[in-house]
């Protein structure tokens, strides 16, 4: 047994025949250079076409890496008796990174080459990309060639550090290049059950999007909004997060009315002051004897 053994893997526009085990072409890899490790085994499967990597395996190409118990990669044979990788799976505490800014774990991922889509599932799913979080419990995917991140089931994006959660039952996330050229969340789009909590406010709805940059929410279909004790109710919520300003609005046209349930603070009365209709008047002190 090799500690580590290690597979250069050149990504060249030429595939690399298959007889050469140390290497292999993945698809789209114009010419840059990727790396297999594993501490106890990489095995190759020729019948099955497979190659496998076993014990804290680690697969790097570029700034992006990929580490879990066990790697397998999927190879096809072209015309040409030349071999290119379309399908590659990871397995048992996955941690990818990109860059500094970006990480995702889960329990297993399977990358498929020709559709460049990243999935992830079995447990434990949270994608980190700088000060977001996004959590699932039923599978999260990566569309490279979109930049479109997509999260099901109780979908959560947290940024803790501002006291703001969106939550549903699938959240869409767009990425974009920042001003330094580095991928950001740039658009969450959330469908279904759609709960956004900031510092002050709950805003419940069915679809709703938030816009990173300008911190900026709007919540749709069936609104609440609550602050403290008091509920309000409409068709549509704008919540300018960076102003502390939340608007529920109605659709001009449609007949709907904007409602409020105001809660009276009994914690700021002063004594004496009258009850609320429906309230009994707090209690008053004896006199004095």
């Amino acid at each position: 047994m090799i500690r580590p053994l290690i597979l250069a893997v050149l990504l060249a526009a030429v595939a690399v025949p298959a007889a050469a085990q140390q290497q292999l072409q993945l698809g789209g890899g114009k010419g840059e250079p990727s790396e297999i490790q594993a501490d106890d085994a990489l095995e190759w499967h020729q019948n099955d076409k497979t190659y496998v990597a076993r014990g804290n395996a680690v697969y790097k190409r570029g700034d992006l890496t990929v580490k879990a118990d066990v790697l397998t990669a999927y190879y096809r044979e072209l015309p040409d008796k030349s071999t290119e990788i379309f399908r590659a799976t990871a397995e048992g505490n996955v941690l990818i990174t990109r860059g500094e800014t970006t990480n995702a774990t889960s329990g297993k991922a399977v990358y498929d080459v020709d559709a460049q889509t990243v999935t992830l599932t079995g447990g434990n799913l949270k994608f980190v990309n700088n000060d977001d979080v996004i959590t699932a419990t039923d599978s999260m995917q990566y569309r490279q060639a979109e930049d479109v991140a997509i999260a099901r089931g109780n979908a959560t994006a947290v940024r803790a550090k501002e006291q703001k959660t969106l939550r549903a039952d699938t959240l869409i996330g767009h990425f974009a290049p920042n001003e330094k050229g580095e991928k950001e969340l740039s658009v969450v789009d959330a469908e279904g059950n759609v709960k956004l909590t900031t510092a002050t406010d709950v805003v419940t709805g069915q679809t709703g999007r938030y816009d990173v940059k300008s911190q900026f929410a709007t919540i749709t279909d069936n609104v609440r909004m609550t602050r403290g004790g008091n509920q309000l109710n409409g068709d549509y919520a704008e919540v300018d997060m960076a102003s502390g300003v939340s608007k529920l609005l109605t659709r001009p046209g449609q007949g709907g009315r904007a409602r409020a349930l105001l809660v009276p603070d009994e914690s700021q009365k002063t004594p004496g002051q009258p009850a609320a209709p429906g309230q009994a008047a707090p209690a008053q002190p004896a006199p004095k004897k």
